[in-house]
């Protein structure tokens, strides 16, 4: 990877075998304290790896935190023409209960997540902005 794409520059890096590990986050204001969150995060999918054992890895991670991370639907499906899985979580964090939609895709040997987080009270919220960018993607 020796030439890196920013939206804003490009530019030469050494060859030194970097690795892509991209994460975007942006917020919007809510009607409460927290903000809507959307995480894009870019990893290479390793070796052998399946995108289905790569989300489970993930989701027992999560578990994990004991933050009574739940899944509460879960499906294959193809995004903007790239195989991937959907999910819908919740969980709990600081006496507030938060709902999580994430899309993991597998692009090539690249594993992208789409993740929107936010308070349940502000669940519409977040389901349109979901359901707007994964309508809405295009893969370059």
């Amino acid at each position: 990877m020796p030439t890196y794409y920013l939206n804003e520059a490009v530019f030469t890096l050494p060859d030194r075998g970097f690795v892509d590990r991209t994460l975007h986050r942006l917020e919007s204001p809510l009607s409460g304290v927290d903000p809507l969150g959307v995480e894009i995060r870019r990893v290479p999918m390793p070796a052998g790896k399946s995108l289905r054992q790569l989300v489970d890895d993930d989701i027992a991670a999560s578990k994990a935190k004991g933050n009574g991370f739940t899944v509460t639907e879960d499906a294959e499906v193809s995004l903007a023409g790239a195989p991937a899985i959907v999910l819908r979580a919740r969980m709990r964090a600081r006496d507030t209960v938060y709902i999580q939609l994430q899309a993991h895709v597998a692009l090539g040997e690249t594993w992208v997540g789409i993740v929107v987080t936010g308070p349940s009270t502000d669940r519409v919220a977040c389901e349109e902005t979901f359901d707007r960018i994964v309508q809405s993607v295009e893969w370059r």
